[in-house]
């Protein structure tokens, strides 16, 4: 396997901890090589053990890696300014009135923060995690166009890495031409990834724009001793090399000065974002 043991130990015993100390239902890690896409680490919680696999919990027999797909959230905003970029429909430095929501129709969707913020610059939009921002730059992509990316982006679809059970998630919100969907699509909500897509999309946003085939098995050794190694596989360019160093400029810049400062480490460039997402009533 293109597994890390060590990487893997860590990563695993650092997210059992703080599943725990949290309360949380679950979680997943995927530690990714954006230039190869061969996976580093990959854990969930609640986790079975294989050796004694018949006294675990049948439903935590799935990966939820790659099994399990939820709205992202403001994870997703990333994507959303990488396609204006892309599209030069935005620069870094383009502003827009915050009036702290937007209509749509009967809908009226607000910042997280419930604040009208007044200018802000696209590097706000990411700092502040601004809905009405992002929204304000799908406009300016057009559906077709922001359907399309985030198909390029791989979403909606398998990423084919050689585990059983991975599942496409659902960008079927797209497909409709109401413009709320594109709207709430923007900020990640109404649409499902999975926890594997959404590493193998940021890792694109690192890499130069190339999106990279995720591959778990480095070497296959054969009954007769032939040995099949594992290459990195460059799926499609999604946006510019260009593109892909603003937006990982502006991501570096939410970890320094935004709302994710505590994934900073000091004398490394960061590049990240949060996301909240918001999860259905047990009662609907």
């Amino acid at each position: 396997l293109t597994i890390d043991r060590t990487i893997q130990l860590m990563a695993c015993d650092r997210l059992s901890k703080w599943v725990t100390k949290h309360g949380a239902d679950g979680g997943s890690v995927v530690i990714m090589n954006p230039k190869t896409g061969a996976l580093l680490a990959m854990c969930s919680v609640p986790d079975i053990d294989p050796e004694r696999y018949f006294e675990s919990d049948v439903k935590n027999y799935p990966n939820p890696a790659i099994f399990t797909p939820y709205e992202p959230g403001s994870i997703f905003k990333p994507f959303t300014v990488a396609i204006g970029l892309d599209m030069e429909k935005i620069t870094p430095t383009t502003t827009y009135e915050d009036t702290g929501e937007v209509k749509i129709g009967s809908f009226t969707i607000k910042n997280s923060d419930g604040k009208a913020n007044g200018v802000q610059t696209m590097m706000d939009v990411l700092d502040k995690s601004l809905n009405t921002g992002v929204i304000f730059i799908a406009r300016k992509a057009g559906l077709e166009s922001f359907r399309d990316y985030v198909k390029k982006f791989g979403f909606g679809q398998r990423t084919g890495i050689e585990l059983d059970r991975e599942v496409e998630g659902t960008i079927s919100a797209l497909d409709e031409k109401q413009e709320i969907y594109l709207a709430t699509s923007s900020f990640g909500q109404g649409i499902m990834t999975t926890p594997l897509q959404i590493v193998a999309g940021f890792a694109a946003l690192a890499n130069g724009g190339k999106l990279m085939q995720p591959y778990i098995v480095d070497e296959i050794i054969k009954e007769d001793g032939s040995r099949h190694k594992s290459k990195p596989k460059v799926i499609r360019q999604v946006i510019s090399e260009r593109t892909s160093t603003l937006v990982s400029s502006m991501l570096v810049n939410v970890v320094r000065k935004g709302h994710g400062k505590r994934a900073g480490v000091e004398g490394y460039y960061v590049a990240g974002k949060t996301g909240t997402a918001q999860v259905a009533r047990k009662d609907g």
